[in-house]
């Protein structure tokens, strides 16, 4: 999945800057949170030992969490709302180093970089299950964890061999920042920057005239693009952290948010009439995959019902991970709630 050599091309300290601030900064009014204000309880025979707050180093016990109560999933999260936490891990000392033991025994650099994470994961929900770990919020519980080869075809809908997928953000001064993947073989090969593009100009807003070029040079240089993602960060921000109702058929429809290629996994699963918006020439996007060859003479809105019952309506990925990954993006978007 990950290439062990995996190859980083071009990719400028900004862009970097960029995208740490754009994953770990939600917006004030998002209920996600900062990812980086965190709590960690150390455990003793279930009872608390240490407390440590990300922010501020260790800070004492609060009254009510005496030494010698029994930690439970209430306490923990009172806790982290009392100190405004985002997220909160109470464990035993014996847990963590039976799972850095289990790290360290199954972590092999010179094979595929995911894969080796997956034993961990499942060390994790094993501890979790046996009470000797607790998160808050638990948001991912009751996600079930996918086999290796699950995820493997999941990446190789979203991303097939010998193709590329372009992740692009712009501000009002231009680029913030572009990433392309590269997939051969079965792994991501290499991450590229802009740069790597041979320095395609992009003017603040008006973005969307240099996305054929970028297109083109993807091509050109690294591997056909499969997926385009091209995108007002603004406008993914308030996406991607659930800011405001119906922010992607709106960003799409806008053209604040272009896709282009765009897959026909992904126009099934935004619905074809809306897919289409994104971008912008319904028909000439149905003729990649149109199975019935009927969309010059049917509207866009027939078309995506034909093709919704030839298909189902069932998400691909969904069918693939034994999960829907929409749904869990929904419910970190509650973050704050839980």
């Amino acid at each position: 999945m990950i290439a062990a050599d995996l190859r980083v091309d071009s990719v400028r300290p900004e862009e970097l800057a960029a995208l740490y601030r754009f994953v770990t900064e939600p917006p004030a009014e998002s209920r996600i949170g900062d990812v980086r204000r965190g709590l960690v309880l150390v455990l003793r025979d279930g009872r608390p030992v240490v407390l440590a707050d990300l922010d501020v180093g260790f800070v004492p016990l609060p009254p009510w969490l005496s030494r010698d109560r029994v930690v439970d999933a209430a306490a923990l999260r009172r806790l982290r709302r009392e100190r405004g936490a985002t997220w909160a891990v109470a464990a035993s000392a014996e847990a963590v180093r039976r799972l850095d033991a289990a790290l360290s025994s199954r972590f092999d650099p010179g094979r595929d970089l995911l894969g080796s994470l997956f034993p961990l994961a499942h060390e994790v929900r094993a501890a979790r299950q046996a009470g000797e770990f607790l998160f808050s919020p638990a948001v991912l519980e009751d996600v079930p964890i996918p086999s290796e080869g699950a995820v493997r075809s999941a990446i190789d809908l979203v991303l097939p061999d010998g193709r590329s997928t372009l992740v692009y953000a712009f501000g009002e001064h231009g680029l913030s920042f572009g990433l392309i993947l590269e997939k051969r073989a079965g792994e991501i090969v290499r991450i590229a920057g802009h740069d790597a593009l041979a320095g395609i100009p992009v003017r603040g807003a008006h973005w969307k005239a240099a996305v054929p070029r970028i297109l083109q040079e993807a091509e050109h240089r690294i591997a056909p693009p499969a997926l385009g993602v091209f995108a007002d960060e603004a406008a993914l921000r308030r996406i991607v952290f659930g800011t405001e109702p119906a922010a992607l058929p709106r960003a799409l429809a806008s053209r604040d948010v272009v896709l282009d290629p765009l897959p026909p996994w992904l126009a099934l699963l935004l619905g074809l009439d809306t897919a289409a918006k994104a971008a912008g020439t319904a028909r000439n996007i149905l003729r990649r995959f149109d199975p019935l060859g009927i969309a010059d003479r049917l509207d866009v809105g027939r078309l995506a019902g034909e093709l919704q019952r030839r298909f189902g309506g069932e998400n691909p990925l969904t069918r693939i991970l034994g999960f829907d990954p929409l749904a869990v993006l929904a419910r970190l978007q509650q973050w704050r709630d839980l």
